[in-house]
C-alpha cells in the first residue's frame, strides 16, 4: 500500500476544499473471487478502511473523492452503494488522434 488511507483523507480534510483521486480503484476494490488464488488481506483491509473513512463524511464536507477505473464490472458492490461511489460518468469509443 503506497498511502495510507487514513493518512490520505486526514491530509485532505486539513486542506479543504480538497479533491481527493483514486486511479484504478479496482486494485483495492475488486469484488472477492475474482482473480483465482487471491487471497489479498491487505487489499481487503484497505477497502474496508477506505469505505470507513468515506463514511464518515457528510455532504458539503469540503472533501470530494472521485475514481477511476477500466474494469467497472468488476467493484466489489460496497463501492456503488449511496453515500460512496453513486453516481457513474462514462465514456466510450474515445478516439485518440494527432494534432494537425
Amino acid at each position: 500500500m503506497l498511502y495510507d488511507s487514513r493518512d490520505l483523507f486526514n491530509n485532505a480534510k486539513k486542506n479543504l476544499p480538497c479533491l481527493v483521486f483514486i486511479d484504478e480503484i479496482d486494485a483495492v476494490g475488486r469484488q472477492r473471487g475474482t482473480v483465482i488464488g487471491e487471497g489479498n488481506d491487505e487489499r481487503e483491509q484497505t477497502l474496508s478502511q477506505l469505505l470507513t473513512e468515506m463514511d464518515g463524511f457528510i455532504s458539503n464536507s469540503g472533501v470530494i473523492v472521485l475514481a477511476a477505473t477500466n474494469r467497472p464490472e468488476i467493484l466489489h458492490s460496497a463501492l456503488l452503494r449511496p453515500g460512496w461511489f453513486d453516481r457513474q460518468v462514462t465514456r466510450q469509443n474515445i478516439a485518440i488522434t494527432k494534432s494537425p
